[in-house]
Parts: structure tokens; C-alpha cells; sequence
């Protein structure tokens, strides 16, 4: 993977504290990119789920289980059909013009489609910035805008979907009903009810949205310049007969050395 991404960023010969470091960097976008897009099947998965509500009842009409599916954008259960007849889920819309059903059945409806646009958005800023790296677009500013564009709007996603999540989660706890409208037939409230598969699979999405955004928002690290050492120049003795200068560069210093013929021959010996 790093001799792919070397080459793609042409850094193959560059062993550079920086290249190391955009490398890392990139290495985190991706993963960031990667959890993003989970994160976004994981939040359109929840949005159009049947089960955020699980009821059982009994004696329900036209119900064969007592089962009661309850999303925010309908309400399905099984129709009961004679024995030789195959079961059929029936499913009733939840309408604008139903003013008895709670505000948080089209709060969590508004904002959960309102999250899954932004996160587009996000993975939209995130897949064009990742782009220009690979095609070594040199602009530098403009992709860090980019980038922290698409972290924010990922972290953003992920904090907005928690609202409806939590509310309805609770109202679940806390046992509360439904005012179905009146050509529903439904009860107020059942005898039981659970927290249904939905809630969880968007708890799931928040949590990997806002790990997202951290690997998207990481500041880059800091490289420190090379300390500027000194510059020692050792100057011979007028006396010296013969003497040679050696340049050395070593720990950013710049040394003269001389060396008279005995020290010469003391090295060869």
C-alpha cells in the first residue's frame, strides 16, 4: 500500500520527514473516507427502516401476530389471510395531514434525510480532495479547505442523527404511545414494546461518522526545522609548515580542520 501511494504522490525516491508525513496523512483520509462511506450505508439504512419501534399486542384486528413495526415513515405489520392464502405485510404511510402522531416521528424524518445530505456533501468534498492529492495538484490551501470542509460536514452528520435516535429511543424506555389516526385502527399503546434493529444500526453510524471526522480533522505534524549550528573556523598557526583544510558538514555545522604533515603521517601509520 505505501509503495502504491509513493508512487501515486511521486514520492518514490523522497524519504523526506515531509513526504513521510503527507503519507500519514493520507493514509488517515483514506480511512476517514472509508468509515464515511460506511457510515453513510449505515444512516440510510436506519432512515428507511421499519423497525425503530417493535409493539406486541393482542387481539388486534386484521393482525395475525400482534406484531407492529413502527419506522418514521409508516407503520407495517402482517395482514391476517386465510390458511391457504401466503402472509402479506401490509404498511400505512405516515402523512403530514396526521397531526395525532408525534412531533418526533417527522422531526426524526426531516432530520435524518437532512444528515444523509450533508454526509453526500461531506464524501462529495472528501473524494474531489483526494483526487487532486493523487493527480499532485500542488494547492496546497485549497485541499486543507477541502478537507476540513469534509470533516466538519462528517462530524455534523453524525451529531445530527443522535437527536431523533436518542429521543425515540427514550420515548421507547419510557413506554410511551402512539395516537395512530383514526383509519389506522391501531391501539395507543401495547402491552410491550422494544427498541427495534434501526436505532442501533444508527447509534452505529453516528459513532463511526464522528471517529470519521477525527481522522479527516487530525492536524498534520509538526516538523521542526534542523537546529542552525554554529560555524568554528580553525585558523593555523602562523609557524605551520605545511597544513591542509578539510571541509566537513556534519550536524549543520560547518567545521575547517587543519592538519599538520605529522598528523598525516600518524593517520597513514
Amino acid at each position: 500500500m505505501e509503495k502504491w501511494l509513493r508512487k501515486r504522490l511521486c514520492l518514490e525516491e523522497d524519504n523526506s520527514p515531509a513526504a513521510a508525513q503527507l503519507i500519514r496523512l493520507t493514509y488517515m483520509r483514506i480511512c476517514g473516507l472509508i468509515l464515511e462511506a460506511i457510515g453513510w450505508l449505515l444512516c440510510i439504512t436506519a432512515t428507511g427502516a421499519d423497525e425503530w419501534r417493535v409493539w406486541h399486542s393482542n387481539n388486534l384486528p386484521g393482525i395475525s401476530n400482534g406484531k407492529l413495526w413502527i419506522g418514521i415513515w409508516r407503520v407495517c405489520f402482517i395482514v391476517d389471510l386465510h390458511d391457504d392464502e401466503p402472509m402479506k405485510m401490509h404498511c400505512l404511510e405516515f402523512l403530514e395531514q396526521y397531526k395525532s402522531l408525534p412531533k418526533e416521528i417527522f422531526i426524526a424524518q426531516d432530520l435524518m434525510s437532512l444528515a444523509s445530505v450533508v454526509l453526500s456533501l461531506a464524501m462529495a468534498f472528501m473524494s474531489f480532495a483526494l483526487w487532486n492529492v493523487f493527480k499532485n495538484v500542488r494547492q496546497k490551501n485549497v485541499l486543507l479547505i477541502l478537507f476540513r470542509v469534509g470533516g466538519i460536514l462528517t462530524l455534523l452528520s453524525g451529531l445530527i442523527i443522535l437527536l431523533p435516535l436518542s429521543w425515540n429511543m427514550y420515548n421507547v424506555i419510557a413506554n410511551e404511545g402512539i395516537l395512530f389516526p383514526e383509519p389506522f385502527n391501531l391501539p395507543y399503546l401495547p402491552y410491550e414494546q422494544t427498541v427495534g434493529f434501526a436505532i442501533y444500526v444508527g447509534f452505529s453510524a453516528s459513532g463511526i461518522l464522528i471517529l470519521s471526522s477525527f481522522f479527516i480533522l487530525s492536524k498534520k505534524y509538526q516538523i521542526t526545522p534542523n537546529r542552525v549550528h554554529p560555524i568554528i573556523i580553525v585558523t593555523p598557526e602562523p609557524s605551520t609548515s605545511r597544513s591542509e583544510t578539510e571541509t566537513c558538514i556534519r550536524f549543520g555545522s560547518l567545521v575547517s580542520v587543519d592538519k599538520t604533515i605529522s598528523e598525516e603521517q600518524h593517520f597513514n601509520s
